[in-house]
């Protein structure tokens, strides 16, 4: 037997970056959108090691679809940023592409 069929539709999120490459000490602005329209809780999450393991910067709710964050990288080098949804009764969970910024 295979899987159980899921009946929920598919979702999309999204995740921008102000600046792909900040000075230590600056904040980027990290946004997106998920759709199809939700007010939903939306983790913020970051890799130091190219997507090995992420940790989890903030989790922000979104308003009208949109979520907002603004994050103070606490050391220098390159990270990668995405923003991941839990889904809900009738959407599956989803996470965004990645972006890529260099903090120096």
């Amino acid at each position: 037997m295979g899987a159980p069929y899921s009946s929920k539709a598919k979702s999309m999120i999204t995740c921008e970056v102000s600046d792909q490459s900040v000075k230590l000490g600056s904040k980027v602005k990290i946004s997106g959108s998920i759709w199809p329209v939700h007010l939903a809780l939306v983790f913020v999450q970051a890799s130091k090691d190219e997507g090995a393991t992420w940790d989890n910067l903030s989790m922000v709710a979104s308003e009208s679809g949109n979520y907002s964050y603004e994050w103070k990288p606490a050391t220098a080098g390159a990270y990668l940023l995405r923003a991941f949804w839990t889904g809900d009764m009738d959407h599956k969970k989803m996470t965004s592409p990645t972006v890529r910024i260099e903090v120096t």
